[in-house]
């Protein structure tokens, strides 16, 4: 199975051809388009997506993963199998692949290089995409083994985050990213507010020098329409939300990766 994750959009024929590519290689190769309207140029905001969609995928997927600015220069275009899962993830070596290298563990990690699983051996400087990662993920269907691709490399790039931690009587984080409905994503486990906090607390959100109220609780319809509200999400992450509202343009935040802080508001 191969999982597909651009920055393309939908209006362009780039996915298509991606996927007419794979099926040239292996036409018995399943492939899951997940996203691709997501935000462009952005590895950071991709890799927390990532991150949340990953684990639900069976043992053995092969992620193919495109987000990539820097399509052409310096950065070197990768696979990476993991320790848990058997995942492979097929990518540029930008950042996007930091928390699923975090979370599963990387077991081996090589630069395609070997043009010998090239679509195109006169290659397009700006469409990897086609001629070397989509090649890759097709070949890996077929049962070529990782060490084929390219040499061995040591590790990957990472990028830097606030990690998510408790302190004392509140919770500190970064917002990471927003979905279609303006729902606020945090990278807080669920299981953090759960420690500190109750169903139907009032709780104080901090974003910069921006403070907000909101409840704490567990589906939206917990508060009325229009209010705000901080629940666990689908993939075990604290979400900001408004019932049958937008809590991004509420909050009026443009850009991701702020730092947070929840504390309960004291009666």
């Amino acid at each position: 199975m191969i999982a597909f994750f651009t920055d393309w959009g939908n209006d362009s024929y780039y996915v298509g051809v991606c996927k007419g590519v794979i099926k040239t290689i292996n036409r018995k190769a399943e492939i899951i388009d997940v996203l691709h309207d997501t935000k462009k140029f952005d590895p950071k905001v991709n890799a927390h997506i990532l991150h949340r969609f990953a684990g639900d995928f069976p043992e053995g997927t092969i992620f193919l993963c495109v987000i990539d600015a820097g399509v052409g220069g310096s950065r070197k275009p990768v696979i990476m199998k993991t320790k848990e899962r058997n995942y492979y993830f097929v990518a540029p070596d930008n950042g996007l692949l930091t928390l699923v290298a975090q979370e599963y563990g990387i077991d081996k990690l090589v630069e395609i290089s070997n043009k010998k699983y090239f679509f195109r051996k006169n290659y397009s400087t700006t469409f990897h995409g086609r001629d070397i990662f989509s090649p890759a993920a097709a070949y890996l269907s077929k049962g070529v083994p990782i060490e084929e691709f390219g040499p061995e490399l040591e590790d990957i790039n990472l990028f830097r985050y606030k990690k998510p931690e408790i302190k004392n009587d509140y919770l500190e984080g970064e917002i990471v990213f927003w979905d279609t409905f303006g729902n606020v994503q945090t990278n807080i486990p669920a299981e953090m507010g759960d420690t500190l906090f109750k169903k139907d607390d009032k709780i104080i959100i901090q974003i910069e020098d921006q403070k907000f109220e909101a409840y704490y609780e567990r589906v939206f319809s917990d508060v009325l329409p229009g209010e705000l509200l901080i629940h666990p999400e689908s993939s075990g992450h604290l979400e900001i939300a408004i019932n049958q509202g937008n809590a991004k343009e509420y909050m009026k935040l443009d850009t991701e990766g702020v730092e947070i802080t929840l504390k309960r508001k004291e009666e």
